[in-house]
This record gives C-alpha cells, sequence and structure tokens, in this order.
C-alpha cells in the first residue's frame, strides 16, 4: 500500500503489527509523559493530514479523559521491500506516543496529589524538597562547626613564665590582643 494513500489507521492496544522484514512490534507503544502510561487508550485513530515532501503528517484521536492528552507522537509503518520504500506492509504501521496531563489534570494532581499516576509525579516532587532540606541542614551544621573551630572565644590557653608571677591567657602576653572573633591560639 503506498503510504501517502492511506487515510487512516485504527491501533488497538495489546495488539502487534504485521511484519514481514522486521519483528512485530505493538501497535500503541507509550514512552511516557507528564500523565506517565497508566491510562494507554484502547483504541487509537490516525489521520492522514497532508504529505510535507517527506512523510505523512498525522492527528490521532481517541477517547481519553479531559485530563489527558497525546504529546509527541510517531506513527511507523514497515517499509514494503527497504526501510525507506514508500509502499508500505499493510498492518505493519504502530504509534509511538506520549501521554501528557492537561492543565485540567494538571490542577487535580496539584490538588489531590493521589490522582492517578500523577501521584508518582507529586510524590517525587516532595521527596526532592526533602533533599533540598537535608541538603540545607547540612550546610548549616557545616557552617556551625567552623564557626566553633575558628571563630568562636573558647577558654585562652594559658602561659606560664611571666616576669611578674601571673598566669595570663597568652594574647595578653603579646604587644596586641588578637583579632575580636579570633582564637588566640591561632593569631
Amino acid at each position: 500500500v503506498l503510504l501517502r494513500e492511506v487515510q487512516a489507521l485504527t491501533l488497538h492496544r495489546g495488539q502487534y503489527t504485521t511484519s514481514r522484514r522486521t519483528a512485530a512490534v505493538p501497535q500503541l507503544q507509550c514512552t511516557g509523559g507528564t500523565a506517565g502510561c497508566s491510562r494507554v487508550p484502547e483504541v487509537v485513530q490516525c489521520y492522514n493530514k497532508g504529505w510535507d515532501g517527506y512523510d505523512v503528517q498525522w492527528q490521532c484521536k481517541a477517547d481519553l479523559e479531559n485530563t489527558y492528552r497525546f504529546g509527541q507522537i510517531e506513527v511507523s509503518c514497515e517499509g514494503y521491500d527497504y526501510p525507506d520504500d514508500p509502499y508500505i506492509l499493510r498492518g505493519s504501521c504502530s504509534l509511538l506516543f506520549r501521554l501528557e496531563l492537561t492543565e485540567e489534570g494538571e490542577r487535580k494532581v496539584k490538588n489531590s496529589g493521589s490522582f492517578g499516576s500523577g501521584y508518582y509525579q507529586s510524590r517525587k516532587d516532595s521527596s526532592d524538597s526533602g533533599a533540598g532540606a537535608i541538603v540545607i541542614i547540612v550546610v548549616l551544621v557545616l557552617a556551625f562547626g567552623v564557626y566553633k573551630l575558628f571563630l568562636s572565644n573558647q577558654q585562652p590557653q594559658q602561659s606560664f613564665g611571666d616576669s611578674d608571677g601571673f598566669t595570663r591567657p597568652s594574647w595578653q602576653s603579646q604587644q596586641a590582643p588578637p583579632p575580636p572573633g579570633f582564637k588566640s591560639s591561632f593569631t
């Protein structure tokens, strides 16, 4: 069959393509998308909307809830004698598609957090924010450790043997006190 003359394709979930040169593949193949692949339709019809000089331009429709829509689609058919043969093997076409959420579907996912496969997407987002909080806590602990190690005023070390017999902190026996905030042992 000349591919350009095919006006419509009807593809079914769970059925495989006819094959001659290559292995049969499922007629409907979901490749992901914001809605995931849990709601693959039973039947999809794709209509020939014209020829762009290289390939047929397809529009595909299915019975989908208002919360889902097709994203990227690609109709693929087996060439009869060779891969780019304009004549295809009848029944050899399959549809690769992404299933996306509509605006309504995205609102439902945000409001309920457990709508269809979007539940897993919202769980992923919440775990990402939890990971962000852990990173912030680790950074704060490290900053506090650096502060305690280098900048806090702990008990200064004592020096012995001053001329007047009194023990003083080591920084008092020097010419000038250390800069504010630094341990005397690091000046």
